[in-house]
């Protein structure tokens, strides 16, 4: 599979890292340009390659990882998505440590808006519900950490949804954006909530 990942921070390097350890072909990118990236990647020895934005966001399945404010800046209404799946990791702080701030939406719902800010793109979300330590800490022997998907195209659903387990966890696929990624966001019952599944195979 072919992934862009649109953020470098710890959450769109350790994406970019888990997704080529796997085997796909990804490439990540930043406002900074590829040179900005050189360094990082080099010191993870994934096998992700640094990209601008028009070559991340040209992938089959892009991975928007950015600041929340930042989302408008990098969902520009030049890009033709043309069907492909765009998976919302954000979460709706306004600032973050130590003065945590959420937005507020006024009844809106981030994936909602993200999905308006990129017409034609098939807006799935997931990884969001809990920090990137905990999704990828060890689990007890043949148990999976559970991860929540949300999405209003069955098919980007289960793209995501294979992605998911090709990292060892396990993809539990809850309904559209409107309603389960509204569970999901911050503040919703879903958010911080950790689960570990049986692996599949594994005797009781």
């Amino acid at each position: 599979m072919k992934i862009g990942i649109l953020g470098a921070a710890t959450v769109g390097l350790t994406l970019a890292t888990k997704f080529a350890v796997a085997g796909n072909d990804v490439v990540i990118a930043n406002s900074r340009g590829p040179e900005s990236l050189a360094a990082a990647i080099a010191e993870a020895g994934s096998g992700a390659r640094a990209a601008t934005v028009a070559q991340a966001v040209a992938c089959d399945v892009v991975f928007l990882a950015v600041p929340w404010l930042k989302v408008p800046d990098v969902l520009t209404p030049d890009i033709a998505w043309d069907g492909r799946v765009l998976v919302d990791v954000t979460n709706i702080f306004e600032s973050t440590a130590p003065n945590y701030r959420v937005a507020d939406l006024k009844g809106d719902s981030g994936s909602e808006i993200v999905a308006r800010l990129a017409p034609g793109a098939k807006v799935v979300k997931a990884f969001n519900t809990l920090p990137f330590k905990v999704i990828f800490a060890p689990t007890p022997a043949n148990l999976k950490r559970v991860l929540f998907v949300a999405g209003d195209d069955g098919e980007a659903v289960s793209t995501v949804s294979s992605l998911i387990g090709e990292l060892g966890l396990h993809p539990v696929a809850l309904g559209s954006n409107a309603v389960a990624g509204r569970l999901m966001e911050l503040g919703g019952p879903l958010s911080s909530l950790e689960l570990l599944t049986p692996a599949q195979g594994a005797s009781s």
